[in-house]
């Protein structure tokens, strides 16, 4: 069995407390077991709901890493058995390019052509991404919540001692955790609930939510339980095209994080990120990002 150090990170997500990780298990003394499935905990707060909702997805997930052997897939079988839910894909949202870490497809030529070209080239200069890699510095332990396809985890994994990467999605997980092992860090991953994070109380130097606060039905409860994650002095660094978390107002997630007893260190806003889905398809969003402490 490979060395898991998050073991010593992780919590139960129901009741708080510590785990004690077999090969394919997590147990909880007080609230039972969850799913390791290729070495990724599922700390989600109804583990058999998620295996019955998402099950043709975590095994099409485990096959696409070559990680769908025997004894896993009976986990994942034994955990849905029983339950019956409505069957769900993950909602993975990213293009094939962020996935493949490739370039990004050339928008068409035409009348915008030339507006198009410097909007992106100070996308990428004054961007999100651009600003979350400025901020980075070296640190022991960071956590990247909804990692998606791991466009940042590269990033991320050369500038820390060790990364965990979080989402919904067990296929995102994967994904993130392989293109951040590229990198010097010990690298591990956890599917979680980012308003119900799985991590004990004051560990974390750096934590990492890169345009994920605006989807979360309780972004106070997110906000809350990353400021007790952290270490004294730990960091973190938000980025979202909707600050105003549909509040009507942009000052929304400045204000909640002050509730949830944050210090803004740093804000910035109208950062450009432009996400080229296709040549002729360009989304533009104007970002607000919050360094908090």
């Amino acid at each position: 069995m490979k060395s898991q150090w998050w073991s010593a990170v992780l919590k139960c997500p129901r009741c708080g407390g510590g785990l004690d990780v077999g090969q394919h298990l997590a147990r909880c003394s007080a609230c039972g077991p969850y799913p390791v499935l290729g070495d990724v905990p599922l700390l989600v707060a109804d583990p058999s709901a998620y295996c019955a909702r998402f099950h043709d997805a975590i095994l099409a997930a485990l096959a696409e890493q070559d990680l769908a052997e025997r004894e896993v897939v009976a986990v994942v079988e034994a955990f849905a058995e029983g339950r019956s839910e409505l069957a769900q894909s993950f909602g993975d949202d990213w293009t094939s390019h962020e996935a493949s870490g490739g370039d990004a497809p050339v928008p068409v030529r035409g009348a915008a052509a030339k507006a198009l070209g410097s909007l992106m080239a100070v996308a990428l200069r004054e961007g999100p991404a651009s600003w979350i890699t400025r901020r980075l510095k070296p640190v022991k332990l960071t956590l990247e919540v909804g990692c998606g396809a791991g466009e940042r985890s590269e990033a991320l994994a050369q500038k820390c001692e060790r990364l965990l990467v979080g989402d919904l999605s067990l296929r995102a997980v994967f994904r993130a955790r392989a293109r951040a092992a590229r990198h010097d860090a010990e690298v591990a991953g956890v599917v979680m609930d980012a308003e119900a994070l799985p991590i004990r109380r004051g560990t974390l130097d750096l934590l990492v939510a890169e345009h994920v606060v605006d989807l979360l039905d309780e972004p106070f409860e997110f906000l809350q339980q990353a400021r007790k994650a952290l270490k004294r002095g730990g960091e973190v660094l938000i980025t979202t095209p909707e600050p105003s978390l549909g509040f009507g107002e942009d000052d929304a997630l400045v204000g909640l994080a002050s509730q949830a007893k944050f210090k803004v260190h740093e804000r910035r806003d109208g950062l450009p990120w432009l996400r080229v889905n296709s040549s002729r398809f360009v989304e533009c969003y104007l970002v607000q990002a919050l360094c908090l402490r």
